[in-house]
C-alpha cells in the first residue's frame, strides 16, 4: 500500500500538466512581446524610410533635368497645376531638356506627370512616368495627349505632385518661363510624402 501511495506521488495529474503548460506559454508570451514589437517597429521604419527616399530621389531627379535644361530657350521650365477630380494634385512638369542629347537623342521637351491605372486597362503600372519629345517646344507640348506606351516609368504608385516655382518675391504654382531661382517638387505615395527644394544656380 505504502509502495501505491509513493508512486501516485511521482505521477503529474492532467490539471498539474495543464497548469504548467499555461504558465509556460503565458512567460514565453511576455518575453516574446517586446521583440515582436519592436521588429515591427523597425520593420515599419525601414518601409517608411525607403518610400520617403524613393519620393526624394525622385523629386531630385527633376529638379536635375531642370537644371540642366536650355537656357537659351524662351520657355525652359513649364509648371501646369492641376488638381483631380475629388482632391489632391495631380501637376505637369515640362522642361526644355538639353540632357537627351548626351544620351544621342534629339533635344526637345521632357514631360513629368502621373498616370492612375484605368478602370479598362488594368495592366498600366500607376505613378510617375517621364516622356521625352524631340524637336517638341515645352510651350507646344501637349501634356493632355501624350501615349501612356512611350512614358517611362520613373516611379510607380506616385499618387500625388505638387510644384511650386519661385520667382522673386512669390511663389506660383502655375509658370511658363526661363529657370526660376528655386522650385519645390512634393511627391506622395499613399501616406507617404516628401518635400524636396532646389535652388538653381543663376
Amino acid at each position: 500500500m505504502r509502495n501505491r501511495v509513493l508512486e501516485g506521488s511521482k505521477a503529474f495529474t492532467l490539471i498539474e500538466v495543464l497548469v504548467s503548460v499555461a504558465l509556460t506559454g503565458l512567460v514565453a508570451s511576455l518575453a516574446l512581446t517586446p521583440v515582436i514589437y519592436a521588429m515591427r517597429q523597425i520593420t515599419e521604419t525601414e518601409t517608411a524610410y525607403s518610400s520617403e527616399t524613393a519620393l526624394r530621389r525622385a523629386a531630385a531627379f527633376m529638379a536635375r533635368e531642370a537644371a540642366t535644361s536650355l537656357r537659351f530657350a524662351s520657355v525652359a521650365v513649364r509648371v501646369i497645376a492641376h488638381e483631380r477630380l475629388g482632391g489632391g494634385d495631380n501637376d505637369t512638369f515640362v522642361v526644355a531638356a538639353a540632357s537627351p542629347a548626351r544620351q544621342n537623342l534629339a533635344a526637345g521637351s521632357v514631360v513629368y506627370k502621373l498616370l492612375q491605372r484605368s478602370p479598362l486597362d488594368n495592366r498600366l503600372i500607376p505613378g510617375l512616368y517621364r516622356w521625352h519629345l524631340p524637336g517638341v517646344l515645352p510651350e507646344d507640348a501637349d501634356h493632355a495627349r501624350l501615349e501612356e506606351k512611350d512614358g517611362q516609368l520613373v516611379l510607380p504608385y506616385v499618387t500625388e505632385m505638387k510644384l511650386s516655382v519661385f520667382m522673386p518675391p512669390d511663389w506660383a504654382r502655375d509658370y511658363n518661363g526661363k529657370l526660376p531661382r528655386a522650385m519645390s517638387f512634393s511627391l506622395s505615395r499613399g501616406e507617404e510624402r516628401a518635400e524636396y527644394v532646389f535652388a538653381f544656380p543663376q
